[in-house]
């Protein structure tokens, strides 16, 4: 049984990342989704950094751990925080998170050629057969006046999944011994520079900051990212990946029963499917990988060369 305090933080990323998906939908009703998205990262980018200095904690050194920082940031962050909050105008937020659910599947994939000893196995590739069914049958399935635009959303989402699992598999590598809090504000950074054009090609188009969507953007940087994605960070150097990784089985449930009891968002037969074979695939891809060693043992006994 792990320690108390371990188990509290597995359970708090858990629900707030189950959370988050409603408030991107609360902020993108009234204000354009770029220009919130770029608010989040730079508000977090200015948090995180005055806390690291407050800590005196370390910033990243070296180039190459710089230069992962920074891929790691765009495609956690930046890059991700464009498609989602793009996406939401279109597609449900419970859906959303379903397609988010789905990156630990493509991270045992790159891992099986990128982390020595984490293989692939039967019950990996059939999790993997399951969460590509799911994704087909969730590729357009928002019903909404603009069929194109949920299309394209849908198609983008399942790629921003494969773009969160070469960021996990680059964290896991490289970013194990560097401190948590300063190494997410440079990725905050990155993000805040690819996200500052698009949000001056969407300034024109007008704002409505409410109460609703100010709210909604201090939870997501202090707690969805400045908190959550700081203690997911810890919690690597405590848990098995494979452990983490049923994070991902929770929060997608947590995102579609907030977003129909509270937004009062539609759920179809056809998202239902989709969502139980992608929760299966990362379940199954989990528990396929139980018995083998953390990914962070084996990288540890072969670290990479120094920066």
């Amino acid at each position: 049984m792990p320690p108390l305090r371990v188990v509290a933080a597995y359970v708090s990323v858990a629900l707030v990342w189950g959370s988050t998906w409603a408030a991107i939908k609360v902020g993108v009703n009234d204000v354009p989704p770029f220009v919130f998205a770029f608010a989040r990262a730079l508000a977090v980018a200015v948090l995180l950094s005055l806390i690291a200095v407050a800590l005196r904690q370390p910033f990243p050194r070296g180039r190459r751990t710089i230069v992962i920082a920074i891929l790691v940031g765009l495609f956690n962050l930046g890059g991700a925080w464009a498609i989602i909050f793009w996406s939401e105008q279109f597609v449900p937020s419970g859906l959303v998170a379903v397609f988010g659910a789905g990156s630990p599947l493509w991270t045992a994939v790159l891992a099986h050629f990128m982390v020595k000893g984490d293989r692939l196995s039967v019950p990996k590739v059939a999790g993997l057969g399951l969460g590509l069914a799911g994704t087909v049958i969730l590729i357009g399935a928002p019903d909404t006046g603009d069929g194109a635009a949920g299309i394209v959303a849908t198609v983008l989402l399942a790629l921003m999944a494969f773009s969160w699992a070469v960021a996990a598999i680059l964290q896991a590598r490289y970013l194990r011994r560097v401190a948590p809090i300063p190494t997410v504000a440079v990725g905050a950074w990155a993000s805040v520079l690819f996200l500052a054009p698009l949000a001056v090609l969407q300034a024109p188009s007008g704002q409505h900051w409410t109460t609703g969507s100010i709210l909604a953007l201090g939870y997501l940087a202090a707690v969805g990212t400045c908190f959550a994605m700081v203690l997911s960070l810890w919690l690597y150097r405590k848990l098995r990946p494979t452990t983490i990784t049923l994070i991902q089985v929770i929060t997608p449930a947590e995102a579609i029963l907030i977003g129909t009891l509270w937004l009062g968002e539609p759920v179809t037969i056809r998202m239902l499917a989709g969502a139980v074979l992608v929760v299966a695939a990362v379940a199954l891809n989990a528990i396929a990988g139980a018995g083998t060693p953390p990914a962070e043992e084996r990288l540890a006994a072969a670290p990479a060369a120094a920066d």
